[in-house]
């Protein structure tokens, strides 16, 4: 997979409105591939592996798989950074990777599973109100009934919530993860990502390993890196290749022909895939809200792949700036 510029953007044969589609289409495959998760982290998890110390070992393998796929494409400048490189590559790999995913295992240790991911998939408000405040991108009308029908979905897939008194860090946690998914897809959009795709993915997993390292040493998490088997790494393998190089690929690729808040939002498909593969794999079965959620999910990105032909938009809109 190139992470050319022009994917998907500057192909003069096809309509802007199924290159828009085909990103919409694209992002679906990235939450395929993101609720693909469950099994091979479930292996982990009972071979001995952490929440922190299998993200670290995702990032890690994934910088140096990255970093060799750049050197073979000729990408050598991909490992040097300006002083105005280095605070985007920073902030997307420690928030993106290393934050998210730290603050995602915290979160869950602290409140309910089903309220962490409500809090977690708050990333489309995020991503939508930064991308609003600071490039003035576009919200539509359309996409903000979406996205309530996505957030909806979340909450019914999650089983409700019933509102108690909750552990404060734990809260901060889940809403961390998200605002860290959300920085992710905002420097893709409009930060490094704009600019040079690969070095921006590169420097992403550079950075996000980094923070992880830190954050393991300094806790004291070390002797949970010491792992020997073989099922263990070749879930890490998985998890490393598919849903992560391959998933946050493709949504930078996306991220050429569809808006920061379409993309957070077309992610919510993580939930229903995580649903099919668990029932395909692993034989558990939705419960009736579980699915209620799955069908909400996937209306409200049916909703966004039917906009450009619905609304009445001039074709370069279709591509926010």
């Amino acid at each position: 997979m190139s992470m050319n510029k022009d994917t998907f953007a500057n192909k003069p044969s096809l309509n802007p409105r199924i290159i828009y589609l085909l990103g919409v289409f694209s992002l679906v495959i990235s939450g395929a591939l993101w609720g693909s998760e469950g099994a091979p982290v479930r292996i982990s998890y009972a071979h001995g592996m952490t929440p922190l110390s299998l993200s670290l070992f995702r990032a890690t393998f994934a910088s140096i798989i990255m970093g060799i796929y750049a050197i073979y494409m000729g990408r050598k400048d991909v490992f040097i950074l300006s002083r105005t490189e280095l605070f985007p590559c920073f902030i997307s790999g420690c928030f993106g990777v290393g934050i998210c995913s730290t603050a995602a295992a915290f979160a869950m240790g602290r409140i309910p599973i089903g309220l962490t991911f409500l809090l977690i998939n708050t990333a489309p408000f995020w991503v939508m109100i930064l991308a609003r405040i600071i490039w003035k991108e576009r919200v539509t009308w359309f996409q903000m009934i979406a996205l309530f029908i996505g957030i909806s979905g979340v909450w019914f897939a999650a089983g409700g919530v019933k509102f108690q008194p909750y552990n404060v860090l734990g809260l901060i946690g889940a809403l961390g993860a998200g605002l860290g998914y959300a920085i992710y897809v905002l420097n893709g959009k409009h930060g490094m990502g704009k600019e040079d795709p690969l070095k921006a993915y590169v420097q992403m997993f550079i950075w996000g390993a980094l923070c992880l390292w830190i954050i393991c040493i300094s806790t004291g998490q070390l002797s949970s890196l010491l792992v020997s088997d073989w099922e263990a790494w070749i879930s890490v393998l998985y998890l490393t290749v598919f849903p992560g190089i391959g998933a946050f690929g493709i949504l930078m690729l996306s991220l050429r022909v569809v808006s920061g808040g379409v993309a957070a939002i077309v992610s919510m498909t993580e939930i229903p895939f995580s649903m099919l593969w668990s029932w395909l794999f692993l034989s558990e079965i939705p419960s009736i809200s579980a699915l209620k959620g799955g069908i909400l999910i996937i209306g409200a990105v049916t909703m966004l792949s039917l906009e450009g032909f619905i609304m009445s938009r001039k074709p370069d809109n279709l591509r926010s700036p």
